[in-house]
């Protein structure tokens, strides 16, 4: 008690910082009541401090009881807290429920960071209106010309999936710095637009960094551009970036896209740190080409390593088992995915088991499945049985998949040219000239197909 009286508010503020997973909340509540007995309670640094750490924690009542306690004198700084405490932690909606009632009961003023974690809020919950009005918001109080809140936006239009708001906010940006070039990049990679991500690239007015080329290497993944690759990878060894656990991750993924698993596979080895990225790479890679054996023994050693596999271990595992035929299998590795290793099926693992049965021809297992399935399954789900339909030429059962695709996605019209393909693979010409005509009295439209071919060096 008596070391405890010495303490000074730094010291109980710079202790409290270290509270930051719920695994702490218990040290950090003591550290609230010592805070309370040294008579911090109406300092504000403190409270906003508290705010922090019981956010951080995941105790968000304790958060908001603290913010109304000082709600008559809190500044930007005790709001900024309490929002960004839940925009970083994963609590969106939280984040601009919050925003809403500063605006609402506050005399404080909003700055660039509480709109930077609002816009980020905006951009994680997808909700494009609420966006636009935050942007709209941003502008007309001139905290827009900041470049932090510009780079947020562009995050954010990226994430929407609106590129052209994207770039837009880009040039408007007078002084951009590397993060806004790596933001633009991203956003168009994302959405891809790996051609213009590339040509962007190119013109970067920055010494890249390792978000930068760890972005551009997905680009040139997406064009299975490996001479790009090649050029990127060179200036990456003379960086010395290489020994980045990300950047190692998107080596081996653009090396193998474009054909070279044998690359994938040096680099992987090479690599004197692994972390999960760079083993779900590689796993990835050799169920891309079919390896399915090697990417389980992979997963086994990934194991042994200590290594804790995450949801995309478990998708490109699933996958690489479904590509190489290796049923039974893919359904021990789901069926003990959540009890052996903490990770809860989601929906794209019951995507790679229906497509995983499918391929195989146990068309009825897989339909089975989908009915069993806790949650209830979307057109990925019932996409993916339609595809196995249409390879084995299936139309009764395809026809009663394609029935419940067109009630969920009644406008994709690749339901319907999947199930046309069906019937005209077996004969029924009849029935695919009704569907084809159908989908031209509704004037949906296919994307054209097309492929890339890089003329160069290899």
């Amino acid at each position: 008690m008596y070391q405890c009286i010495k303490c000074t508010l730094s010291t109980v503020l710079a202790v409290l910082s270290s509270c930051n997973s719920p695994k702490f909340l218990q040290f950090g509540e003591s550290v609230h009541s010592w805070q309370l007995k040294l008579g911090f309670s109406n300092n504000i640094l403190s409270v906003n401090s508290l705010i922090c750490m019981y956010t951080n924690c995941g105790d968000l009542r304790a958060s908001y009881a603290l913010l109304q306690s000082v709600s008559t004198v809190a500044d930007t700084a005790c709001w900024n807290a309490m929002i960004t405490g839940c925009t970083q932690n994963g609590y969106f909606s939280e984040s601009l429920e919050t925003f809403k009632l500063m605006r609402r009961e506050s005399n404080a003023k909003h700055d660039f960071v509480t709109l930077v974690n609002v816009i980020s809020a905006c951009g994680n919950l997808n909700l494009v209106f609420h966006g636009q009005l935050v942007h709209g918001f941003a502008h007309k109080t001139l905290v827009d010309e900041d470049v932090r809140v510009m780079n947020a936006l562009i995050t954010m239009y990226g994430r929407f999936g609106d590129v052209d708001c994207a770039m837009l906010v880009f040039d408007l940006c007078s002084k951009p710095n590397l993060c806004s070039w790596n933001c633009i990049i991203s956003a168009l990679s994302q959405n891809k637009k790996a051609k213009t991500a590339l040509q962007l690239f190119q013109n970067l007015d920055f010494e890249p960094d390792e978000i930068t080329n760890s972005t551009i290497l997905s680009a040139c993944t997406q064009l299975g551009s490996i001479r790009h690759g090649k050029q990127i990878h060179g200036q990456i060894l003379r960086s010395n970036f290489h020994k980045n656990c990300f950047i190692v991750a998107a080596l081996i993924d653009m090396y193998s896209n474009c054909g070279r698993l044998d690359i994938s596979i040096h680099i992987f080895n090479s690599s004197p740190k692994k972390n999960t990225a760079s083993w779900n790479s590689m796993i990835s890679a050799y169920g891309f080409h079919s390896k399915g054996q090697k990417a389980m023994a992979l997963f086994n050693e990934m194991i042994v390593s200590g290594e804790k596999p995450t949801k995309i271990t478990f998708i490109n595992l699933l996958s690489a088992c479904a590509h190489s035929g290796f049923v039974d299998e893919g359904l021990r590795y789901y069926n003990c995915m959540s009890d052996e290793y903490g990770v809860e099926p989601a929906t794209e693992h019951h995507v790679c088991v229906v497509d995983m049965l499918g391929r195989s021809g146990r068309l009825n297992e897989a339909y089975e499945f989908i009915e069993k399935m806790v949650v209830k399954p979307d057109h990925g789900v019932w996409g993916a049985m339609l595809s196995s339909c249409n390879y084995h030429g299936d139309v009764e059962m395809g026809k009663k998949v394609g029935e419940i695709l067109f009630g969920l996605e009644p406008k994709n019209v690749g339901y319907y040219v999947s199930l046309a393909n069906t019937y005209v693979a077996v004969g029924s010409w009849s029935d695919a000239v009704k569907l084809r005509n159908f989908v031209q009295d509704v004037r949906l439209k296919k994307p054209a197909g097309y492929s890339l071919v890089d003329v160069g060096l290899h």
